[in-house]
């Protein structure tokens, strides 16, 4: 037991060491003891492990110190050593990413699920793609699948999916995913935590109390409460997509009417644009993206500009409602959210104004998200890492929900 527990604090140790260098490049030891509160012995030993397993790298004396007396000694995270391989499910597509642990995308690849018989077998391959030249097992720290559902790790299921899951996989998702990728730490995440997690690390959010909204075949939403994603990487906690706005609206797959993504996805925007009676230029387009209607608004399409008024009051009804639950300080609008535009944006901050629960609004800040599309797989690498990687004992067969 007391073994256990030194490994569980020596782990901690390591981890709070690696993030301050992370957090503060050039950092010295004598900077990690007193931000740490650790004596400089112990810094000095931690920093000499994480040297030695090339996890960083002392790049000789500051050249910039007023310090007098011997010059410390600058430390910096070591590129290029360790990845976790990142594995993203949609509808249409299995994308696969190898992500060094300081955040670079190394190689990438992707397929059609249909191209090789369902989503698991084309995982596997791709990640044998990724890891297939000038890698050692001890390399790869890890395997994330991030998928667009919501993960139930007490009955360790997977459900409310946008994915076109085969009858032979989804009943035995998980055990086949540990199956494929026998001998490496396996999680399973959700997309839009993932996307989280990148914006609180990489976009540096100050606040406490944030939501990220995430606009992708469905729309989900994570929380941060005091710092900490709430239900982990589940999506378990909260299900914004299946806001009802419209009682008496279409029926959705989860058996509800009105739910927020059937009424303002992408999927109804073609419906959404006949309905605004007035003649547009994207009236003869099969399907209309989020880009297309954002920009076909921007240049003054009328039928555009009235759907995105239309759904932007719709979002704010449902955000008003998440606001009153959690008040968050802090709502950022990304992935394909981002591409309504302007216009959008000015709409729901506006319809804010006059939705809802004026102490908690009025205090709060919204905006698109920074970061790129790719996001979510270095959101995906850096909370592996945070979180579940271990630098004490082995897990080279564990599996992760959330």
């Amino acid at each position: 037991m007391k073994l256990v527990s030194q490994q569980i604090i020596k782990n901690n140790n390591l981890k709070m060491i690696y993030q301050y260098i992370h957090q503060q490049p050039e950092i010295s030891r004598a900077q990690l003891a007193r931000l740490s509160g650790l004596s400089k012995t112990t810094v000095s030993s931690l920093t000499d492990e994480l040297i030695e397993r090339k996890f960083i790298q002392d790049s000789g004396i500051l050249g910039d110190t007023c310090s007098v007396g011997r010059k410390p000694n600058a430390l910096h995270l070591l590129h290029g050593q360790y990845y976790v391989a990142v594995i993203s499910w949609s509808q249409k597509l299995v994308q696969a990413k190898l992500v060094d642990i300081c955040g670079s995308i190394f190689r990438e690849t992707q397929a059609s699920p249909k191209q090789h018989n369902g989503y698991i077998l084309t995982s596997k391959i791709l990640f044998d793609q990724l890891i297939a030249r000038n890698f050692s097992a001890y390399q790869i720290l890890g395997v994330c699948i991030v998928i667009p559902a919501m993960i139930d790790s007490e009955k360790n299921e997977v459900f409310a999916t946008t994915l076109d899951l085969s009858k032979d996989e989804k009943p035995s998702l998980i055990k086949s995913l540990r199956n494929a990728f026998f001998g490496y730490p396996l999680a399973l995440l959700n997309d839009t935590a993932c996307a989280a997690y990148a914006e609180k690390v990489y976009a540096q959010v100050v606040q406490k109390d944030f939501a990220y909204i995430n606009f992708q075949d469905g729309i989900g939403a994570a929380l941060f409460i005091q710092n900490q994603l709430l239900g982990q990487a589940t999506a378990f906690y909260t299900q914004f997509g299946h806001y009802s706005v419209d009682p008496n609206g279409r029926s959705c797959s989860c058996g509800n009417k009105g739910c927020l993504e059937i009424t303002i996805g992408e999927n109804a925007l073609k419906d959404l644009l006949r309905e605004a009676g007035c003649t547009s230029s994207l009236g003869n387009a099969d399907h209309i993206t989020y880009a297309e209607l954002g920009s076909a608004a921007l240049y003054g399409d009328p039928a555009a500009q009235k759907v995105i008024q239309n759904i932007s009051r719709l979002f704010s009804l449902a955000l008003s409602n998440l606001v009153c639950i959690v008040h968050p300080k802090l709502i950022i609008i990304g992935g394909k959210g981002k591409d309504l535009g302007s216009l959008f944006l000015e709409d729901v901050i506006n319809n804010l104004k006059y939705t809802g629960f004026r102490h908690m609004l009025d205090s709060i800040e919204i905006c698109y998200s920074v970061l790129d599309s790719a996001a979510y797989f270095v959101g995906a690498m850096k909370y592996f890492f945070d979180i579940h990687y271990n630098f004490t004992q082995e897990s080279s067969n564990s599996i992760y929900l959330g």
